[in-house]
């Protein structure tokens, strides 16, 4: 981005707006716009489908949790004004906490950018 490439793309899982912050911070710095894309496949939600399509061998189970997760209608005002939750709160909340598989405790970053600056958000990163 320093150098002024564009587009600057980064494919990656982000499921959460806070992954997404340093890559927008970037961008804000270096004057690009934000734009956040998703997948347009009909299935990018279908949890099986994503099991039997993923080349990284993740299992249902951890799909399933990171779909839960998955923020919806980010924007670069969301995402500045997102936050990391501390370890602690990573690992104890969400809806499979109780079975030791706490909401983040595995964060993946993750996404794409560009000038005019786009981010890509990919759900697993099968696009």
């Amino acid at each position: 981005m320093k150098n002024g490439k564009s587009p600057v793309i980064i494919d990656n899982t982000n499921i959460h707006a806070w992954e997404m912050k340093p890559y927008v911070m970037m961008a804000r710095e270096n004057r690009y716009e934000v734009v956040f894309q998703e997948p347009d496949t009909p299935w990018k939600f279908n949890v099986r489908e994503l099991t039997r399509r993923n080349i990284h061998h993740v299992p249902q189970q951890k799909i399933q949790r990171m779909k839960e997760e998955y923020e919806h209608n980010v924007t670069f005002h969301s995402v500045l004004q997102s936050e990391k939750p501390g370890r602690a709160e990573r690992c104890s909340s969400g809806p499979n906490a109780a079975h030791g598989m706490g909401a983040h405790c595995n964060p993946a970053p993750a996404f794409s950018s560009r000038r005019p600056h786009a981010v890509a958000r990919g759900f697993l990163s099968v696009f």
